[in-house]
């Protein structure tokens, strides 16, 4: 299946709680007035992956650059690794929403 990997600026909601080390802890979508999507979102990525799981693990920098990874088709040069708060949106139209442990619809 194909995902588009969307992050948001965590510099501008890293204040929210004072730093990123804070927010991280809760959920975006719910405790705080968080990014809204797609409006705040910025589309970084196309990923040929099997599942949610392997998203994740391809758009984060393990042994590498993630955007070197041959299942994915960057769209902007340089890219943090996917983080909570980031949005997944698959070719069934499912959006998910990476949270501090798993995924959550949206």
């Amino acid at each position: 299946m194909t995902y588009l990997v969307y992050h948001f600026d965590m510099e501008k909601y890293a204040n929210l709680f004072g730093s990123w080390r804070e927010i991280k802890g809760r959920e975006v979508s719910g405790e705080c007035d968080g990014p809204a999507f797609p409006e705040e979102y910025t589309a970084v990525a196309a990923v040929e992956a099997d599942g949610i799981e392997d998203v994740f693990r391809l758009t984060n920098h393990i042994d590498s650059d993630w955007t070197d990874n041959e299942e994915v088709l960057p769209f902007v040069p340089q890219a943090r690794s996917t983080s909570m708060g980031d949005v997944v949106v698959g070719s069934d139209k499912k959006r998910l929403l990476c949270a501090a442990v798993g995924w959550e619809e949206i």
